[in-house]
C-alpha cells in the first residue's frame, strides 16, 4: 500500500489511529497541510487542545527513505499550530530490525515521538472500510467481473448484421453472422457487451435493437462496407456519444460497474500506476483485490484493469503514459473527470432515496 492509502485508512479508522499512535483523539485538524517547511500528513489533537503533527511512512528499508523522513521531521518543528505540540513518525512495523534502530535513535535525540502500525493490519481494515462505508449508504455496487471482451469498437462486429438485413429483429443466428457460431465463448462475450451497453435487447432466440444501438449503427464508419476486419475499425465520436449515453443512463449493468470500479481504482491510486506485466507486486493486488472486494490473481487483475483502461481510453475518459517499468502512469480526461462526476452524483441519488427517511410525517 502506497502512503495515501495508509492515511485515508487510519483517518477513517480513529480508533486504531489512536492505539497506533498512543494519543486520545478528540479531532482531526488538518490533512496534507502545505506550508513553507513541507507538506504535513495529519495532525490530531486530544481533548486538552494538545497536538501532534505527524509524518507517516511505510516501511523505512533504506538509508534515502530514512534521510528524507528524518529531514521531513526535523523542517515540521518550525511549525506549532497549538501551545502544547509534539511531533511524531508513524512508520509500518514490516521495516526491517536494522533500520527501526535507527528510527528510535533518531527519536530519542531529537524529542521526537516514534510509533509504528502494522502494514499488514491496514490492508484488511481498508478494505472493511470501503465496505463499511458502501453499505453505510444502503446501496453497494456489485463486485466488478472479468470477461474477455477488450475493446468496444467490437461492436461494430456484433451489430452489423441489424444493417446487413436491414430489419430490427434477428435471430440469434442472424446475430452471428459474422462468427463461427453462436455457440462460442466467443460470440457470447460479444453479445455480453452489446446487451450490457443496451445496443440490443434479448427476448429468447431473437435480439431486437434498441434506440442506442440504430443510433450506433447508424454511425458506423466509412471503413465498415469495405473492412476486412470488423473489430479494427476505430469508434467515430458520434458512436462514442452514444456509448456515453448508455453508460451515465443510471442502468448499473456488469460492464459499466466495470468502467466504475476502473475509474474508482484510478481514484484511490492517484492515476500512479497500472501494471503492465502479469508479474506485478503482490503489495499492489492486495490493494486492488481489496478495493474491489474480490480475490484475484495477478493475471485475472492485469487482464481486468488493462481490459477497463482499453475501454476508458476508447472513449477518450483516461490518457495512459508508458514507462520503460513495470507500471504506467494514467490520467484522468476533462471528460472522464466529468464522467465520474456523473457515477458519483447518480450514486448518491440512489442512496438517497433508499436511505429516505419518513419520521417527519409522523
Amino acid at each position: 500500500m502506497n502512503e495515501s492509502l495508509v492515511r485515508w485508512t487510519l483517518l477513517n479508522n480513529v480508533d486504531y489511529l489512536a492505539k497506533s499512535l498512543d494519543f486520545q483523539i478528540a479531532a482531526k485538524k488538518g490533512q496534507e497541510i502545505t506550508t513553507e517547511h513541507g507538506r504535513i500528513d495529519f495532525v490530531v489533537e486530544n481533548a486538552c487542545q494538545e497536538q501532534l503533527i505527524v509524518e507517516l511512512k511505510t516501511t523505512l528499508n533504506s538509508r534515502s527513505k530514512l534521510s528524507q523522513c528524518f529531514t521531513q521531521v526535523l523542517n515540521y518543528k518550525n511549525i506549532r499550530f497549538a501551545d502544547k505540540t509534539d511531533y511524531c513518525i508513524l512508520y509500518a512495523l514490516e521495516t526491517s530490525s536494522r533500520w527501526q534502530r535507527r528510527v528510535s535513535e533518531f527519536g530519542q535525540k531529537n524529542d521526537v515521538l516514534i510509533r509504528s502500525y502494522s502494514l499488514n493490519e491496514v490492508k484488511g481494515l481498508y478494505a472493511s472500510t470501503v465496505e463499511r462505508l458502501s453499505l453505510s449508504f444502503g446501496l453497494a455496487l456489485p463486485q466488478p467481473s472479468t470477461y474477455t471482451i477488450c475493446y468496444l469498437r467490437w461492436l461494430n462486429k456484433i451489430l452489423k448484421p441489424f444493417k446487413d438485413f436491414s430489419r430490427d429483429v434477428l435471430s440469434v443466428n442472424e446475430l452471428a453472422s459474422y462468427f463461427s457460431s453462436p455457440q462460442t465463448t466467443n460470440f457470447r462475450c460479444y453479445l455480453r457487451l452489446a446487451l450490457d451497453f443496451e445496443m440490443i435487447e434479448g427476448n429468447g432466440d431473437s435480439f431486437t435493437i434498441t434506440n442506442n444501438g440504430r443510433d450506433f449503427i447508424g454511425s458506423f464508419s466509412i471503413r465498415i462496407d469495405t473492412a476486412t476486419n470488423l473489430p479494427s475499425v476505430d469508434l467515430t465520436n458520434e458512436q462514442k456519444r452514444v456509448l456515453l449515453r448508455a453508460l451515465t443512463n443510471g442502468n448499473w449493468t456488469v460492464h459499466k460497474v466495470n468502467v466504475y470500479w476502473f475509474l474508482r481504482f484510478m481514484e484511490i491510486t492517484n492515476g500512479g500506476w497500472i501494471p503492465n506485466t502479469m508479474d506485478f507486486d503482490s503489495s499492489k493486488l492486495d490493494l486492488v483485490n481489496g478495493l474491489f472486494g474480490v480475490r484475484y490473481k495477478k493475471r485475472t487483475m492485469y487482464e481486468f484493469l488493462n481490459f477497463a483502461c482499453n475501454w476508458c481510453m476508447e472513449l477518450g475518459l483516461v490518457e495512459r503514459v508508458k514507462y520503460a517499468s513495470d507500471y504506467d502512469r494514467l490520467f484522468l480526461t476533462p471528460l472522464g473527470v466529468e464522467i465520474n462526476n456523473i457515477f458519483s452524483l447518480d450514486l448518491q441519488i440512489k442512496k438517497s432515496r433508499l436511505n429516505l427517511s419518513f419520521k417527519y410525517l409522523d
